[in-house]
């Protein structure tokens, strides 16, 4: 069976592509919105993350790139793993 190609927007960051359409979901019982990952994500450029309610929240998803950093940035691994955003579907911007 031949592969099957999939085209993908992508982003070059710290020397690297990144695939965009990621963005990063939060376990919200995990989060203690210590700003950690916020300010990661705002010092790169993305500015993706916000603390909304108490909890960390991609607030501006179409900016997200993809990377991780913020999964990495998360003293408590409340970042767990970055999910499809479809603009169809998106979490509301605040």
């Amino acid at each position: 069976m031949p592969a099957k190609k999939i085209e993908a927007e992508t982003a070059e960051a710290f020397g690297r592509i990144f695939v965009k359409g990621n963005i990063p979901e939060v376990n919200p019982v995990r989060c203690l919105a210590c700003r950690h990952c916020v300010a990661l994500c705002k010092k790169l450029g993305p500015d993706v993350l916000d603390i909304v309610d108490g909890v960390a929240k991609p607030v501006r998803p179409e900016n997200c790139i993809g990377d991780g950093a913020c999964m990495l940035a998360c003293p408590t691994k409340a970042i767990f793993l970055m999910s499809k955003y479809e603009t169809s579907s998106a979490p509301p911007s605040v």
